[in-house]
């Protein structure tokens, strides 16, 4: 009992200590994009999404457990702690959600809450049978289904403690881990929502051999305007003030005598109440020589209550083999103005104005929320980027990924109406089953989702002999299009004979054997001879949108890292979604040929999207 009693307060006491110590950052996920790389997927064991500050994941299987893991940076020999912030929504409530680390394809750990109240710790190793490292306890601490949990596993001279919303649950002695691997694992059949995931303690580098150059800070920009495209919602008062998202345009100069390299840099924040919102985006650091600078974008977001004089960061400069050539800190004064005319200099850091010009709104995150109701709504989004035998659809996956996203945060859809594959899973056979009479797509209408969207994104070729159009699908081959692609009348034909009351059908894709470079992917480099014929549709409950008339090529729009025109259709709905607006087909072709034929234009390039709608003042994505 003593001893008991003397672990929780030191436990206390050095939880205490280590959150008041400068701590490393190693990962702080908020799931506002998926730049860590997190699964995500939808299949018959489990769905995963990254959208708009959820992690959102579904174990599907009454047995067994899956794990949402990455790999991380820790370096195991220095004490570190690991956090989870999730909500399970529904599932057996004898089963749960934790946290899973030291994984490798040999075993891992976990450390897991119940929805009926308990905790346990677990370690599972190949060809073994699993064990309990706690066996389940009952506990005050924990919430049940449908609330939120913080947990937390935390490692301090050899020994694991653990936490539960804050309170000390349990300690064991720390095992030797299986690999590097971290991350979520669900139990059981389970739905849940994850809205942190963070890693703390020290990073894992190797030190860089041979690296003679010294890369000093400098000196660092403000831009705290108020952005349009909404990345920065500052005041415009030149000072870094509480609940500010702030642009620091940080310069580093090598004093060194040689050059760089061709390095990363790694920002990292030290200070509390502050987020780093491109944390996990590596910059390239040029071949910067003696006397010369390289000039860094870091945008940050300062917590509302947040009370300190100044943040503080940290700068790692590796190579990318993880290896470590140098590390930086530099300070960053709040409350002051820093106007041009009111230059501060503090320990030899020169402050400056910048107001630059913003640039293309990110489409990709901070969906807006919108009351449109899409519980009718059903959905096919299909994206190959990567084919089995032609070139790639360059962004077609994201292009499907961030569409999928919008009609999920945007338009409502609920998931489970929404049949989402990509590469491999687009396959010729796949694709079949999900528009065959009494497939997938049917089994969703039937249930009462009768307004259909289909999006495809990748490649389009047009069939010799019937001029007509066709989806390139993973493993299509332009010789043998007729057996292996799926043609757009085809899907039309089967979808129209679901009874449906609408479908809007939007093609990222030309049909004109060219890829998103303009380049042939037809055997020898062949050109297409036969000129696209668009299905002719009458049906005023029907809306067909393509992505150009069929003799040009589809662009993508780098800035967004999507096709053209998937980069104009998801500007509609943003803009539309932001405003509260109905966006209607009509609404949505003006927005798109104008945004594709200006930004064309001026890459001397003609692109003509097309539409055919008789009702396209009635369809509507937005309502």
């Amino acid at each position: 009992m003593l001893r008991t009693l003397a672990v929780i307060i030191l436990s206390v006491v050095f939880n205490f200590m280590l959150s008041a110590q400068v701590k490393e950052t190693v990962l702080n996920e908020h799931f506002t994009d998926n730049l860590a790389g997190w699964p995500e997927d939808i299949n018959n064991v489990y769905t995963a999404s990254v959208n708009s500050g959820v992690y959102y994941i579904e174990h599907k299987r009454n047995y067994g457990s899956k794990c949402f893991d990455i790999p991380t940076q820790l370096y195991p020999g220095t004490n570190y702690f690991i956090e989870l912030k999730s909500k399970i929504k529904s599932g057996d409530a004898s089963n749960g959600i934790g946290i899973v680390w030291g994984k490798s394809d040999f075993g891992y750990f976990s450390f897991v809450v119940t929805g009926d109240g308990k905790f346990y710790a677990r370690k599972i190793q190949k060809g073994e049978q699993g064990e309990y490292l706690i066996e389940p306890k009952s506990s005050q601490h924990v919430q049940k289904t449908g609330n939120i949990n913080t947990i937390r596993v935390q490692y301090s001279e050899g020994e694991l403690m653990f936490f539960i919303n804050g309170k000390y649950v349990a300690h064991i002695p720390s095992q030797k881990y299986f690999g590097d691997n971290a991350g979520v694992i669900l139990y059981g059949r389970q739905v849940a929502e994850v809205y942190n995931f963070g890693i703390y303690g020290s990073k894992n580098y190797e030190p860089l051999l041979g690296y003679n150059a010294k890369m000093k800070f400098s000196h660092c920009s403000i831009d705290d305007n108020v952005d349009p495209s909404g990345v920065l919602f500052g005041n415009g008062d030149c000072r870094i003030q509480p609940g500010e998202t702030v642009k620091l345009n940080v310069t580093l100069r090598n004093q060194g005598f040689q050059k760089t390299g061709n390095l990363l840099v790694n920002f990292y924040v030290i200070s509390d109440y502050v987020k780093i919102l491109n944390q996990n985006v590596p910059q390239p650091l040029n071949d910067v020589s003696r006397n010369q600078s390289q000039t860094f974008d870091l945008i940050i977001k300062v917590n509302e209550f947040c009370n300190l004089d100044n943040l503080k960061f940290k700068i790692d400069i590796t190579d990318d083999k993880e290896r470590l050539a140098e590390s930086l800190t530099f300070s960053i004064p709040t409350r002051t103005y820093i106007t041009p005319a009111n230059k501060t200099n503090d320990d030899g850091i020169t402050f400056t104005l910048s107001l630059r010009e913003s640039n293309t709104g990110d489409i990709n995150r901070d969906f807006p929320i919108t009351t449109n109701s899409g519980k009718d709504i059903c959905a096919v989004v299909i994206g190959v980027e990567s084919y089995l035998s032609c070139p790639k659809a360059l962004y077609a996956k994201n292009d499907a990924q961030i569409f999928y996203n919008y009609l999920v945060k945007v338009v409502n859809v609920p998931r489970q109406n929404i049949i989402y594959v990509t590469d491999k899973q687009a396959n010729r056979y796949r694709i079949g089953r999900i528009f065959a009479p009494g497939g997938e797509l049917q089994t969703i209408i039937e249930n009462g989702a009768r307004n259909v969207v289909v999006y495809f994104s990748g490649l389009g070729i047009t069939s010799p002999k019937m001029s007509q159009p066709y989806m390139m699908l993973y493993d299509t081959e332009a010789a043998t299009l007729l057996k292996t692609g799926y043609g757009v009348l085809e899907m039309y034909n089967a979808i129209t004979a679901m009874k449906t009351i609408s479908l809007i059908c939007l093609f990222e894709s030309n049909f004109n054997g060219l890829d998103r470079a303009g380049n042939s992917f037809l055997p020898n480099n062949q050109q297409q001879k036969t000129a696209v014929q668009f299905p002719s549709i009458k049906n005023e409950s029907t809306c067909m949108f393509y992505a150009s008339g069929g003799s040009e090529f589809n662009p993508i729009e780098e800035t967004t890292f999507h096709g053209m025109f998937t980069h104009y259709i998801l500007s509609a709905l943003k803009n539309y979604g932001e405003n509260r607006k109905t966006l209607d087909m009509e609404n949505l072709y003006e927005a798109v040929f104008r945004g594709m034929t200006k930004n064309a234009a001026q890459k001397n390039l003609t692109v003509f999207p097309k539409m055919d709608c008789t009702g396209r003042y009635d369809i509507k994505l937005l309502k």
